[in-house]
């Protein structure tokens, strides 16, 4: 699929726009798609992360030396297929619906 076939493209999360979401949860919404025409699309997938990340300074001593620390975990990555594989050509406006549950946190 050429990029300028993409008219509109959009994810939607159901639920409140401001909405948090933790381990065991679901998270569901549509990919809403409009072309300028019909086209043959061969994989779309969506993907979703879960990252924290920290970072802090510490002062050591009197001379303000400072030693830099950062930390990183990665919760979950998880990924779905919505098309793959060869499909028919999609029409020029479509939804594509999907859900996840979170997994739980192992920390």
């Amino acid at each position: 699929m050429m990029l300028n076939s993409i008219k509109y493209f959009k994810l939607e999360l159901d639920g409140p726009a401001d909405a948090a979401f933790t381990g065991g949860e679901v998270v569901s919404g549509q990919v809403v798609l409009e072309l300028r025409r019909d086209t043959r699309v061969q994989s779309m997938k969506v993907q979703g992360r879960g990252v924290a990340t920290a970072h802090w300074l510490e002062n050591r001593g009197m001379n303000s030396v400072y030693n830099d620390y950062t930390s990183k975990i990665t919760y979950f990555r998880k990924r779905q297929h919505l098309i793959r594989g060869k499909s028919g050509p999609i029409c020029a406006y479509k939804s594509f619906s999907f859900i996840c549950r979170l997994p739980l946190s192992k920390f």
